[in-house]
This record gives structure tokens, sequence and C-alpha cells, in this order.
């Protein structure tokens, strides 16, 4: 998932259809044959397809809510419960976001580790953080990029390269089948024993509803956003299911986590490694994007918040007269000067109860922004052994409760004198989001 940035009523239902389909497939469509192992054959496209109807369903309920209650994913969750929703989402959609990258850090590094051995046939092994830190030195300056427009063309070639890469791994799957004569003898339709990580796998491949209320946003007739995502639902899912399918029956269960390292040796397949390398090394920033300005505005508003009170306190000292309420008074109205809107384009303007020039202040984000990757790198380094189980733990804690919990919770609140049956569905929605974070996330670190 990546932030999008399209003006509000300017795009057309192709735009906004091609705008669904590069951000509900992209390279974790990579880790789903992997995953078919851990769900079994006909587990893996049951729930890939309910998956898909649970979804798009969310999607919808929360762009029906948008139109009485206007703003972002976690405005609306201010604006029906208040400050403590607010924060929540910020942090599902914050953790979502830095998994995302650690996992495609980690995905980036594999095929670095394996694309020089194939080129040298063996021969030179290149230690997997020395790719960490050469990410490291290609994220920071672009982490310290202000406006997201300077990625729409660095996005354009990863969609590219993303798609021409899962049509040559569908070719080699299926022309492995064709060499074979049959499907691999090691295929079974269900495996009780790591079901729960093809879950989350799934939820973290589907997720994209961040995306959803720009998009709609953006549509010159609103009215048509809900069969434009329908159709976009159907076109991924039918992609979803054939790359997982062909790749389980071609390989069974020695699919790799990363399917391309099933792929032949040959120099056309170590193009494909660089093309995808190439790919989340140009869209890596863009997909950190959202959680870097969501980190940076909560500590600075914190940095405020202290500087407010510290400055209260020096007031207070030295003038005893101030009436304890006014003081209190005059707290809040400097602290909340720290929350304005992330959507402000004059950051100096955000933070005006700092004492800081722009100067300074571009300099303190800097700062942020800097161990923000730093961190996602590290998390990189520590999960690098276990990328499988760090995609599902990302499915079952982010993404489960941004696609299905939240939307349905907003929808409940929003629309209370609603039908029976269409409160029984958000509740369904509810419950079955909550359950399905919490066993897979337990089942994941169990597995």
């Amino acid at each position: 998932m990546t932030a999008i940035d399209v003006p509000a009523g300017t795009a057309g239902a192709g735009r906004a259809f091609l705008l669904l389909i590069k951000s509900f497939i992209g390279t974790g469509v990579l880790f789903l044959g992997g995953a078919f192992v851990d769900g079994g054959f006909a587990f893996s496209v049951a729930i890939l397809g309910v998956l898909a109807i649970l979804g798009t369903i969310g999607m919808l309920l929360l762009v029906n809510v948008r139109k009485i209650v206007p703003g972002s994913f976690e405005e609306i969750g201010h604006h029906l419960f208040g400050p403590v929703m607010f924060h929540i989402v910020l942090l599902s959609v914050g953790l979502s976001q830095i998994g995302f990258c650690a996992a495609y850090t980690n995905f980036v590094v594999n095929n670095s580790v394996e694309v020089v051995s194939r080129f040298s046939h063996g021969a030179v092994h290149v230690s997997p953080w020395v790719f960490l830190v050469i990410q490291g030195c290609l994220y920071i300056p672009a982490s310290m990029i202000r406006r997201i427009q300077s990625f729409a063309i660095f996005s354009m070639m990863g969609m590219i390269f993303v798609a021409f890469g899962l049509v040559v791994v569908s070719y080699y799957a299926v022309d492995h089948l064709v060499e074979v004569g049959h499907v691999d003898d090691s295929i079974v339709q269900f495996n009780p024993s790591r079901f729960a990580l093809y879950i989350g796998t799934a939820c973290y491949t589907f997720e994209g509803i961040s995306i959803v209320l720009p998009i709609a946003n953006s549509m010159k007739r609103p009215e048509r956003f809900g069969m434009v995502l329908i159709v976009a639902m159907i076109i991924t899912t039918a992609v979803y299911v054939f790359i997982g399918s062909t790749v389980y029956l071609s390989w069974g269960e020695n699919v790799k986590t990363i399917v391309l390292f099933n792929l032949p040796e040959n120099t056309f397949v170590s193009i494909i490694y660089l093309l995808y390398i190439v790919a989340i090394v140009c869209t890596w920033p863009l997909m950190l994007f959202p959680a870097t300005e969501i980190v940076e505005r909560e500590v600075l508003k914190l940095v405020a918040y202290g500087y407010a009170k510290a400055t209260l306190r020096r007031e207070a000292q030295y003038a005893k007269d101030v009436e304890r309420d006014e003081a209190r008074g005059a707290l809040l109205r400097i602290a909340s000067a720290a929350s304005v809107s992330i959507h402000t384009v004059d950051t100096a303007a955000r933070f005006a109860a700092l004492p800081w020039t722009a100067r300074k202040l571009y300099w303190v984000q800097n700062l942020i922004r800097l161990c923000l990757v730093i961190f996602v790198l590290v998390l990189a380094y520590l999960t690098g052994d276990i990328l499988g189980k760090l995609v599902s733990v990302i499915g079952g804690i982010g993404c489960v409760p941004l696609s299905f919990v939240w939307p349905a919770a907003y929808h409940l609140r929003a629309f209370p004198e609603q039908g029976v049956w269409a409160r029984a569905l958000d509740w369904f929605l509810i419950v079955i989001g909550l359950v399905a974070a919490f066993y897979v996330t337990i089942m994941t670190f169990v597995a």
C-alpha cells in the first residue's frame, strides 16, 4: 500500500480503476505461493474469495460513512469515537506501513544475495547486512523529500516492473507444470498446522483500505466508485488466485517464501530479480510516507506540548497572580497550536508553539525521518530469517483491523438507525476481524 495524491474531483473511472489496481497488486503477491503451502490449495483459494468479499464490504462501508462524516480515515474515527480512536487508527496505519517497508527491505536483501550468487555461480557470497546498508544509503535521502508528487515517476516504474515480473513468474510456473505433466505430489487441500499463517499473509496481500478514501474523493462521479471498486477487486482476486495456484500446483511444498527463488538459474531470470529490486527501491519511500507523516507529527506534537508545559511553569514562577484556570487555558492554547492537520502545507505553521526557526524545524524533521528509516532497517535485520512470519503478523495486527474492524465500527456508529441485517453485518465484521487478528497473530508466533 502506498500513499495516494490525486486532486479531488479530477479522476475518471478509468484512472480510479488503475489507481486501485496499482495499490492492490504489488510485490506482496509473490508471497502467496509460499503461503499456499501453509494453507493448502482448497483452503487458500476459498479464503482469498472470502477476504475479497469482506474486504470490499469494508471499503464500501467506509466510503458510505465518509458521505456523512468528512475527513480522512483517522479523522472520521476522531469524529465518531473521540481522540482514542484517532490514535488507534494512526497506530494501525503506521505499524502496517512500517511492517510493509521492513518486509520489502528483507525482500530486496534476499533478492540481492541471490542475484550475486547466481551471477557468480555461487563463488561470491555477500552478507545480508551489506545490502541493508546500501538500502539505507538510498532510503535516508529519499525520506527527506516532502512532496509526495516527487515519487510519481518512480511509483509508475515500480508498477511496470512488478507487472512484468508477475507475467514471467506465471510463465515459468505453467511451463513447469506442462513439462512435468502433472501437479506436484505434495499438494494438500488443507494444512491444519499452519493455516493461520496463510490467513495473515492473505490479509497482508489484500490490504489497501487506507487508499480507498483518497481515490473515492478524487473521482469526478463518486457514485460510480462502488462499481469501479468491485471490478478492481474481482480482477485483483483473479490475479491472486491464478498466481498462487499455478505456483503451488507447480512446485508444491518446495515453493520458497519468495517464489522468484523457484525460477531456473539463467540471465533472464536474474534480470527479473534486478527489476524487482528496482521496483521496491523505487516505491519504498512512498510506502513509508504515511508512517513518516504520522510519526513526525506525533513526535513534534509531544515536543510542543512539553515545551508549552515548561514555558507555563517558568511563567508561573514570575506571575503568581495568574489564576490556575487561566494558566491551564494558556497551556491548552499553546499545545493545540501543535495539533494542526497533517495535511497543512506550511510545516512551520503546524508547530507555532515551538520557538524554532523554519530551518531548525526542517532539520528536526529530518532527524525524525532518519531515526524512522534506521528503525525500519533494524527491524528488517532482526526479522530477516522469519520473513514469512513477519508478513503474517503484519496482516494480523495491522491489516485485519483496518480492513474489517474499524470500517464496520464506523458504520455502526454513523448509522444508528440502520436495519437489523445491516447492524448484524457490521457486528459480524467486527467480531470476525477481532478473532482473526488475535488468532492469526498468536498462532503465527506459535507456529
